[in-house]
């Protein structure tokens, strides 16, 4: 994990870390939508770069307080979080659906939640999953993700598309 050191976020109040601090920001752009990130890893930024499909960063700003900037139709918030207490490797995939929300787990080093009512994505990558495992694997399956959240493909190809990449990374 390239950067700086991510602190340890230890509060008993909150075990969903709903409130973890996610200070890096920036604005990407997919060839259909447009993301807000927020991150508290900065590696992530290099991968979405050399990301595949194309990935445009549009600016690039730390900020230590704020809302993310209003969601659109095509549009989504990514929160990726670095959890430095989780470690492991990732294992195979699994897929739960419930309503407008979608849950893909990839073991307990990747949990990747999409909400399409909020438009949003939250995932959680653990320490020890590496840039080539996240430029991969986890980054195209947050892209289909996205997607979904945007109401750009049905749920059921979204599966699909989602369960083959799990497969593929279950023999990395």
């Amino acid at each position: 994990m390239a950067g700086p050191a991510i602190p340890s976020y230890r509060d008993p109040l909150d075990l969903l870390r709903r409130f973890l601090p996610t200070p890096f920001r920036t604005r990407v752009r997919l060839p259909f939508a447009t993301v807000e990130l927020e991150t508290n890893d900065l590696s992530l930024f290099p991968t979405l770069v050399s990301a595949e499909p194309p990935v445009e960063m549009v600016r690039t700003e730390q900020v230590s307080t704020g809302a993310p900037a209003s969601i659109s139709t095509h549009s989504c918030l990514w929160k990726i979080v670095r959890d430095v207490d989780v470690g492991g490797k990732v294992a195979e995939a699994s897929i739960v659906m419930a309503g407008s929300l979608m849950v893909y787990t990839m073991g307990p080093a990747c949990l990747i939640g999409a909400d399409r009512d909020r438009k949003e994505i939250l995932g959680f990558i653990g320490r020890d999953v590496d840039l080539s495992v996240l430029r991969e694997f986890i980054l195209p399956a947050v892209v289909r993700l996205t997607e979904y959240v945007t109401n750009l493909q049905e749920p059921s190809l979204i599966l699909e598309a989602l369960e083959v990449s799990g497969e593929a990374a279950c023999h990395a």
